[in-house]
């Protein structure tokens, strides 16, 4: 098994750590009929994501928040997608 190695401060929020999700995972939320949201959560902290923002969901039927993750599989290989600003449209 390969060893996934990611800025521990960009898998946390409040000190807790979230739970993760690709785009192949929203996709299989809508086509079973799942209710969530999403949100853009600022990167506060010094460092060079400092500005940029990550996406955030929230289910309906969970309690845990889940971060916008690209899966291990792509191109550039697992990482927390950051945006350098909150798109206008929520995908």
């Amino acid at each position: 098994m390969e060893q996934i190695v990611v800025d521990q401060d960009l898998i946390m929020l409040d000190g807790k750590p979230l739970a993760l999700i690709t785009r192949s995972g929203l996709i299989k939320w809508e086509n079973d009929g799942e209710i969530f949201h999403c949100w853009y959560d600022e990167i506060i902290e010094e460092g060079q994501n400092k500005g940029k923002f990550r996406c955030l969901y929230e289910k309906e039927s969970s309690s845990e928040i889940f971060l916008l993750v690209s899966p291990p599989s792509a191109p550039e290989g697992f990482n927390v997608i950051l945006f350098d600003r909150p798109p206008q449209q929520i995908h």
